[in-house]
């Protein structure tokens, strides 16, 4: 504990883990259908947490999407 409080003390910045991982494959929990793999994240005031999703459908397209309005599908590697 002494050590992440010398970090952040120092400007380093502290993210708690992520619930999906790079490569795990998402869908989108309501809407219009997504499917695909996270390729990365992102944060901001109103999104906390974050992911990039390209879409398995339509390689090379990618949406953002905050946490919770993506679950985990079948073959994902928290799932």
């Amino acid at each position: 504990m002494a050590i992440l409080s010398a970090l952040s003390a120092a400007g380093y910045a502290i993210e708690a883990p992520h619930k999906f991982r790079i490569l795990d494959r998402v869908t989108k929990i309501s809407g219009s259908s997504w499917t695909g793999r996270v390729v990365g994240f992102y944060s901001t005031k109103l999104t906390p947490t974050g992911y990039c999703v390209e879409s398995e459908n339509e390689p090379g397209s990618v949406q953002i999407y905050p946490e919770a309005a993506l679950r985990t599908c079948d073959g994902g590697a928290n799932g």
